[in-house]
């Protein structure tokens, strides 16, 4: 017995030592990367890059945000101690580690997917935020325990609890408990009752999946477990807890919505401003101020919308998705009879709840990954009748449908252009799992579907160059690619413009015949022969190149490329923005074929409105520091001392000081055109509205000075329309990102053409009356319609018509 008491008392001695030993040596082996604990300060708080629009509406925010650091003093006792009962009761009397803690998150560390779940001490959560990434290692927690116990040497409990709830990251771009505080609730700290308090302890564990705004049920479950927990540390009475944990969340409005949804140009705002200043302007409380008019925005994302909703239901209803095979027979049942306990009866207390494969989990991930729409909400039927259809949301909250003649257009979709019968009850459109998304009217709801089509838009003042309004899809954060910027379809007949501008400087006039009649090309380019139509598929014999270019004749547009040539052309359009080497070697040029974004075409169209000069496109208008002092202003920028007297300097602080532009500039401030060719197509495009369908369509603004054209594409995969007035200059953009077809008888004038529409009847109400007047060298001469040519003798068969002054003579 002495013997195995002495071998146990030498053995406990060895491996104390061997511990030791094993510390000391891991200690020295990770010191060299251990980050210095003098790092861990708050004494310079971050404040975020904010990005306006031009009468100051937030449209994009990057970076941390910290109101204001809050002293330990100053932090109320409830918030204080529903941290504590959340994260780490026992903070004040461990010395930074819990040894109890560690074993669990070692057992969890060696688990395929890492370290997760376990928060550990607030000690270690404070070197964590401030020190170390967020790799879920064991490494990374051994560097934890060290600094957590270097962190306790140096600073008492009141300062490391108060870094703690200073940085912690509470969702929403919200660092800290008073800008939580501020966010979640619009209240002081001071303010906040004890159940507000318990909400805001309760995002700390995983903020991106848990708060009030994505999740309220959750949220809620956490809130109550922390309740309960304050309720057996003895924090707060029965009483308190029962008036607590009745209360309902009730956030402020517009939470993690900005007013204005620009997200698109504010990420191009933030790359930018990134690539000149580095990662400083996301912690110095910089505001960018861009060129966007909010109402402008506001009313383009309307009518985009809209549009693409009326235009998703003309082609009918496409099968939801079902989800019906991840519920048992039973809880089948429990859910037809509405009865949601098994699903709302699991309870969220910490990270490791949500890797649970439980039904609530499972329901939840199906909801986040469906993307998000403003006025709609995420359902999953689970009860169809004829008349009525029940759902739950992602709250597990019940919604309930009724049917009406409102679901007359949803005929099932058996392909873009064929649908089956009109659906007569709902039992014709889900089944029990479907997911779908209701409209959300305030007083009820209706069965809608997303579309799959996407759009873009741009409108800028082509006098200027600034950006007005900017739309790169219908969702940012369903796609964040850009389409105004980065997405090149092919341009179709919204880009006749350009060779009819070229035919115009080549000698031909507006009155000139060419005759449009079926043809044969035999181009090298081509494999075949060509034999293209017009797509009305008639033909028109002689016609004006006016008329032609109304008309949008085919046939007319590839004889002025022929006859013009191919390098003739090319090197006119490049005077437009239009790169040769994008250019198309063959005559589908004059059909568009040419990829171009809605950028650049819309830089094309402010030729023809600027009188043929190319704006320099522009969105950033000033950059200001957290005390409002300039940073940068495009108003201050003199291009012509900047760059032309010194041409030789390319330094940083010369670029810093260039605007910043959304696509490289051309041009050197002359004409890029003639401007007489600019005035004589802005009056044909003028014309253009004035007659068939845009004609029609357009009735209603009761305008005179406004000018575009229409663009579809081969089998409808793209339309466009790119419109005019003399201050503004809009390209829209409709498609699907799969170029797949929009249907048989969609055009830019059935799509893309009422979305510019819905637009300019709001802008017009603030854009004048324009008249241009006839630039110098023009005439305005008597044409006789048989054979385009001038014939100051005709007196009953002619028409007057404008002339370049040396093609009149």
């Amino acid at each position: 017995m002495h013997k195995l008491i002495k071998i146990s008392f030498f053995s406990g001695i060895f491996l104390c030592i061997t511990a030791i030993l094993v510390i000391l040596a891991t200690y020295i082996y990770i010191k060299p990367d251990l980050p210095e604990i003098s790092l861990v300060d708050e004494s310079e708080l971050q404040m975020p890059l904010k990005v306006f629009t031009k009468d100051g509406k937030l449209i994009g925010e990057f970076g941390e945000i910290k109101r204001r650091a809050t002293n330990y003093e100053e932090i109320p006792k409830d918030i204080k101690n529903a941290f504590l009962a959340a994260e780490d009761d026992n903070f004040f009397n461990h010395q930074g580690i819990s040894y109890k803690g560690l074993i669990r998150s070692f057992i969890r560390c060696l688990r395929p997917n890492g370290c997760e779940g376990g928060g550990g001490t607030i000690t270690m959560q404070v070197v964590r935020g401030y020190l170390l990434t967020r790799d879920q290692t064991v490494i990374r927690k051994i560097k934890e325990i060290f600094l957590a116990l270097e962190l306790e040497g140096i600073s008492n409990k009141e300062e490391i609890f108060e870094l703690y709830v200073n940085r912690i990251f509470l969702g929403n771009r919200s660092y800290g408990i008073e800008a939580a505080s501020n966010t979640y609730f619009d209240k002081g700290l001071e303010d906040l009752t004890l159940s507000e308090s318990a909400t805001i302890a309760a995002l700390a564990q995983l903020p991106s999946r848990v708060n009030p705004v994505k999740d309220k049920r959750r949220t809620t479950q956490r809130r109550n477990w922390i309740l309960s927990r304050m309720l057996l540390l003895n924090y707060i009475d029965k009483t308190e807890f029962n008036e607590a944990i009745s209360q309902e969340i009730k956030i402020a409005q517009n939470i993690n919505l900005y007013d204005i949804d620009a997200n698109h140009i504010a990420e191009i705002a933030r790359q930018e401003i990134i690539k000149r200043y580095g990662l400083r302007a996301y912690k110095e409380g910089w505001s960018v101020i861009t060129t966007i008019d909010s109402n402008s925005q506001k009313i383009a994302k309307k009518s985009m919308m809209e549009q693409l909703f009326d235009y998703d239901k003309r082609h009918g209803w496409r099968e939801p998705t079902n989800y019906e095979m991840l519920f048992s027979s039973s809880q089948k049942e429990s859910l037809k009879n509405l009865n949601l306990e098994f699903i709302t009866s699991e309870n969220y207390i910490d990270n490791e709840d949500l890797s649970k494969n439980n039904i609530s989990n499972i329901l939840s991930t199906i909801f986040n990954n469906h993307s998000y729409f403003k006025n709609y909400v995420k359902a999953l039927v689970i009860n169809v009748s004829d008349e009525k259809i029940v759902l739950i949301d992602e709250n597990f909250e019940i919604k309930k449908v009724d049917w009406s003649n409102e679901y007359n257009w949803a005929k099932k979709r058996v392909s873009i252009n064929n649908y089956g019968q009109r659906p007569n009850s709902f039992f014709d459109l889900v089944d029990f799992g479907d997911f779908v998304y209701l409209k959300d009217n305030e007083s009820f709801f209706i069965l809608e579907q997303i579309p799959i089509a996407e759009s873009s838009l741009i409108s800028l003042n082509p006098n200027t160059g600034e950006v007005i309004a900017y739309l790169g899809g219908k969702n940012f954060y369903q796609s964040s690619f850009d389409r105004v910027k980065l997405s090149y379809p092919q341009s179709g007949s919204s880009f006749k413009p350009f060779i009819y501008s070229a035919a115009l400087n080549n000698g031909y006039n507006l009155s000139t015949l060419v005759n449009d009649a079926p043809v044969v090309f035999e181009d090298d380019n081509l494999e075949t022969a060509w034999r293209p139509q017009n797509y009305t598929g008639e033909f028109y014999g002689p016609i004006s190149i006016r008329e032609a270019l109304t008309k949008s004749v085919n046939i007319v547009s590839i004889k002025l490329l022929r006859e013009l040539g191919i390098e003739k052309s090319h090197n006119y359009l490049e005077k437009f923005g239009f790169k040769k080497s994008r250019l198309p070697n063959d005559l589908s040029l004059a059909l568009g074929s040419g990829n171009f974004s809605p950028l650049e075409m819309a830089r094309a169209y402010s030729v023809i409105t600027n009188n043929g000069f190319v704006p320099d496109i522009y969105f950033i208008e000033r950059i200001e520091d957290r005390f409002g002092n300039i940073i940068f202003s495009y108003s201050d920028y003199d291009i012509q001392t900047d760059i032309n007297a010194f041409p030789w300097l390319d330094t940083l602080e010369m670029n810093i000081k260039k605007p910043y532009y959304l696509i490289e500039t051309i041009g050197n401030g002359e004409n890029v055109i003639d401007e007489r060719i600019a005035f004589l197509m802005k009056d044909v495009l003028r014309g253009f509205m004035k007659n068939g369908v845009a004609g029609r369509k357009s009735a209603f603004l009761e305008r005179d000075d406004i000018g575009g054209k229409t663009g579809t594409t081969n089998d409808s995969v793209s339309t466009w329309f790119s419109g005019f007035h003399n201050d503004l200059v809009t390209t829209v953009w409709v498609g699907t990102d799969d170029f797949s077809s929009l249907g048989e008888k969609e055009y830019g004038s059935t799509i893309a053409l009422p979305i510019w529409l819905n637009y300019m009847d709001f802008k017009l109400k603030t854009l004048k009356n324009s008249e241009d007047l006839i630039p110098e060298k023009i005439s305005f001469e008597r044409v006789n319609k048989s054979t385009g040519e001038i014939d100051i003798k005709s007196k009953d068969n002619f028409y007057f018509e404008l002339f370049l002054e040396e093609n009149a003579n």
